[in-house]
């Protein structure tokens, strides 16, 4: 499973991004959605890149997430989450750049420490 999470708005976002982040879910900053790996969701996660930050999870971290929604979570809902303590690096950079966005191989820390 892929939990993506929406770090930046969408004022000034490029049409194609926005249309993306329609189509995984993703409405607010700090918003989750869980979704299953395929290459269609690649695919929009890759256009949607420097609005959100993805990853792949394991089950202890979508029982948390369960948890913070209190409801069992199905492929594509979405959770509304508060920001992470200690907050963001960079909004604006990458992962490999020592920014927020993109993906990430760590995304059970992040989740975790937003919910």
């Amino acid at each position: 499973m892929i939990v993506a999470v929406q770090i930046r708005g969408r004022v000034d976002a490029r049409d194609k991004a926005k249309k993306a982040l329609d189509h995984l879910g993703l409405q607010n900053r700090n918003q989750a959605v869980l979704l299953e790996d395929n290459n269609a969701i690649r695919g929009q996660l890759s256009v949607a890149k420097d609005y959100i930050t993805y990853g792949t999870v394991d089950e202890e971290t979508v029982e948390n997430l369960e948890e913070a929604s209190d409801t069992s979570l199905e492929t594509g809902e979405t959770v509304n989450l508060s920001p992470p303590s200690g907050g963001f690096k960079d909004t604006r950079q990458q992962v490999g750049q020592g920014g927020s966005l993109g993906e990430r191989n760590n995304m059970d820390g992040l989740v975790n420490k937003m919910v």
